[in-house]
């Protein structure tokens, strides 16, 4: 079973802030196309999400 669409939504929201799924509208549509159907749970998301060591920008870097 493959993650669906909302709860995959849901978890990079969680990991990334709700902010990037309207500031980053097609970077966040080409993750979820490929999260639906690499992963079965937000777990799995989150733990990979992790290990590709992506974060949010909090500010510049000082």
């Amino acid at each position: 079973m493959s993650l669906d669409n909302d709860t995959a939504t849901q978890a990079i929201g969680a990991y990334f802030g709700s902010s990037v799924l309207t500031d980053e509208p097609t970077w966040t549509s080409v993750v979820l196309e490929e999260a639906t159907t690499a992963f079965d749970s937000t777990d799995e998301l989150v733990a990979a999400l992790g290990l590709m060591n992506l974060r949010a920008e909090t500010g510049p870097a000082a």
